[in-house]
């Protein structure tokens, strides 16, 4: 009974230290007197939408006087949200550092800018100039052998003496759906559990989520 406790209490710590918890427990303050309560608001109805390409990038919203070309939805309610930073030495970046990096990679081949979601997402749309490297290839080398051998030589990773060597290792900016969307960061945590070096690293926290919201330029492939 005793070791239970213990393990529940380490279980509830280790909640307690990740800032994410706070979507699901909210946070009271204090506002004009009462207390309110700040959380992720969700819809019942919207807790079972279908995370697809389709679902997630389509649609239009806003004033009827709004012109179309002005016009596009988002959906709220889905992933987790990340916190803005996921380790003191790994960036986080937004649109316009991922501007500049873009055009430093244009004379630098030691730059990469990588989207780390699944092929089919990055086949329907992706940032332009970006290479796929699939968060579940490096998370689970065993079931996915060739791809994980494909993915070390894409990022410039080495196997010497049955090490790896990070010597040549590119400079990477990962990103995936957005802030709500966790495989960019588990892939970096993969990575470095590896050994690559963190501040190689470079985190865009906003993904496809805020670069579409800004109106950057994007690939697009329609399925429905």
């Amino acid at each position: 009974m005793k070791s239970i406790t213990m393990l529940f209490l380490l279980i509830l710590t280790e909640m307690l230290a990740d800032i994410r918890v706070y979507q699901y427990t909210g946070v009271e303050v204090k506002y004009e007197g009462e207390k309110v309560t700040l959380e992720r608001e969700i819809d019942p109805k919207c807790l079972n939408i279908s995370i697809s390409s389709a679902n997630i990038w389509e649609g239009s919203y806003a004033d009827k006087s709004i012109p179309k070309e002005c016009k596009a939805t988002f959906v709220t309610s889905v992933g987790q949200i990340q916190p803005i930073s996921i380790h003191p030495d790994v960036e986080t970046y937004g649109e316009m550092e991922v501007m500049h990096f873009f055009k430093q990679m244009q004379h630098d081949n030691s730059l990469l800018l990588v989207d780390t979601r699944d092929e089919h997402w990055f086949d329907y749309r992706t940032i332009p100039g970006a290479v796929n490297v699939s968060h579940n290839y490096i998370a689970n080398p065993k079931e996915f052998p060739d791809e994980f051998k494909q993915a070390l030589d894409t990022l410039g990773i080495k196997i010497s003496n049955g090490s790896y060597d990070f010597k040549a290792a590119k400079k990477i900016v990962l990103f995936c759906n957005g802030a709500w969307c966790s495989q960019s960061p588990k892939m970096i945590k993969n990575l470095m559990s590896l050994g690559y070096p963190a501040k190689k690293l470079k985190w865009y926290r906003g993904g496809m989520h805020d670069w579409l919201t800004l109106s950057m330029t994007s690939t697009h492939k329609i399925e429905r």
